[in-house]
């Protein structure tokens, strides 16, 4: 008895498929099956949709997708006017050549820092570098069976090349001494791109919260002066009282001087309420400021205890926004996580006592308060971003230069029922093969997603919108919440290829 094929009934026998040979029949039937299993759940890196109002203004010509409300890239941040001539009156007395080089020395020392190890730590190395050396060398000081006199030897030998490990495998910390010619290094070195990461932080801030004034500072490790001249460029005469810590009182006269043209004789730029220089923290909770800023100042601290009392201090010295930015290394990254993760831990104790205004919540980078997920999806890739200005030229010119941050913005009282408090963060340029576009995300339920968007699954406008987008934008899109163990997705090539119909070259792209 021959074989009959069982063919669905919605595949139904017209004049041409009569006359057709059975394994074409086979193959429609194979059809109609996979159409009718294609109603499953949609894969998480494409189901995400553009914010209905965002969707309108496209279409209707009123936005573009470059300048959408997510977008916070700058043009290459330049010094103001007033600070370049200060600046040159300050730096005339030095030679260029060498001045160039010891401020490049330094900036490279900057870039390396780490943390100081914590003693319990250091401990705990020691003995781990102990052991391995016994095991290498096959002895045992502690035997019974050694004579003294080869016990004292073993010992003397083993503490030796502990002591000379330790000098290789552990981060010499020292805090740095900064003397009048240090200082000016570092204003030739660093004064750039840390008055553009303040530029690039703060402006966001102000799109953002367009509301908000900052009407007092204080600027601790205030250095040069960086963050005073970012607030003033952001916010042109609005501050009306800066207090500027730093421990260096030769760095504090370096910013003394460039209020003052660059001429310590010339009369001081006037706030409404004064401009105030310090060497130490004050530690009374009565005067509040409407932003606390610390750029480039954790490093400089001896020990985490001293951080973390720091972190106190100046987070109940805040009313409005608290930012903090470090190099955007690993070890900066976990400087700024860790006082991320101390002052939302405070505000949370606060609240169960009952204090007056105590909420606190992550304003940026990040869009949720949960534990950074960069911590677990194994690419020991810090959450930093980038920032273009152009360098000190003194006459000659250079090309804009980039420099790498991380940073965390706090803010006081509760968070906001705000659109764009619910958008995903952009951690690095938009994957843009022909046919779709990649973006790696961190989204408001704390997981990171890459975002594919792809001609059949989205709009031209929506796929447009993050091919144009930058490292460090909101994507104005609505994600949905995923169940996962990591919350990192990872490209399907599979399903892009059935979507997209991608040419060979175009597969080799990884996510």
């Amino acid at each position: 008895m021959a074989f009959k094929p069982r063919i669905p009934r919605n595949c139904c026998f017209t004049a041409r498929t009569a006359g057709r040979p059975l394994n074409l029949l086979h193959t429609a039937a194979r059809k109609v099956v996979n159409l009718s299993t294609k109603t499953k759940k949609l894969n998480p890196k494409f189901d995400f949709a553009v914010d209905v109002d965002v969707v309108k203004a496209l279409e209707d010509g009123s936005l573009k997708a470059r300048k959408h409300p997510g977008s916070f890239s700058l043009s290459p941040v330049c010094l103001p006017e007033p600070l370049m001539q200060a600046v040159e009156s300050a730096l005339k007395d030095y030679p260029w050549s060498s001045l160039s080089k010891d401020a490049q020395i330094l900036k490279r020392h900057l870039w390396s820092r780490h943390a100081c190890l914590e003693a319990d730590e250091f401990k705990l190395k020691q003995l781990h570098v102990g052991e391995r050396i016994q095991k290498k060398d096959r002895i045992d000081p502690l035997s019974p069976d050694l004579p003294e006199e080869e016990r004292k030897r073993q010992l003397d030998s083993l503490q030796s090349k502990v002591h000379q490990r330790m000098k290789k495998e552990v981060y010499n910390w020292k805090a740095i001494e900064y003397d009048p010619y240090k200082c000016v290094m570092y204003l030739f070195g660093r004064l750039a791109p840390d008055f553009a990461a303040l530029v690039k932080i703060m402006s966001e801030m102000k799109k953002r919260d367009p509301d908000y004034k900052p009407f007092t500072i204080l600027d601790f490790g205030s250095g040069v002066g960086s963050s005073m001249w970012a607030v003033d460029q952001v916010w042109p005469r609005v501050c009306r009282e800066a207090v500027c810590v730093d421990t260096s009182a030769d760095m504090n006269n370096l910013a003394d001087k460039l209020l003052r043209g660059g001429d310590a004789e010339k009369p001081r730029l006037v706030r409404e309420g004064g401009t105030f220089f310090k060497q130490f923290l004050p530690l009374s909770n009565l005067l509040k400021y409407d932003m606390v800023i610390s750029s480039r100042s954790l490093f400089e601290l001896p020990s985490m205890n001293t951080r973390l009392k720091t972190l106190d201090v100046l987070w109940r010295k805040t009313s409005g926004y608290l930012v903090l930015v470090e190099a955007g290394t690993n070890a900066g990254y976990r400087l700024v996580q860790e006082a991320r993760d101390y002052v939302l831990e405070l505000s949370r104790r606060a609240q169960e006592e009952g204090e007056a205004n105590p909420e606190g919540y992550v304003f940026a980078p990040c869009p949720h308060d949960k534990f950074c997920p960069k911590f677990f999806d194994g690419t020991n890739i810090p959450c930093n971003f980038e920032v273009s200005h152009k360098p000190l030229s003194l006459g000659n010119y250079h090309k804009a230069q980039k420099d790498i941050f991380t940073y965390v913005v706090l803010k006081r009282g509760k968070k906001e029922e705000c659109v764009q408090n619910h958008w995903p963060r952009l951690l690095d340029d938009p994957l843009k093969p022909k046919r779709h576009v990649v973006c790696r995300t961190c989204t408001p339920f704390g997981t990171l997603r890459e975002l594919t968007a792809t001609k059949k699954k989205h709009s031209p406008e929506c796929k447009k919108l993050l091919r144009l987008s930058k490292w460090g934008d909101l994507l104005p899109v609505q994600v949905s919440e995923i169940c996962d163990s990591n919350g990192v997705d990872h490209q399907d090539d599979n399903e892009l290829q059935d979507d997209n119909e991608l040419s060979e070259p175009e597969q080799s792209v990884k996510n």
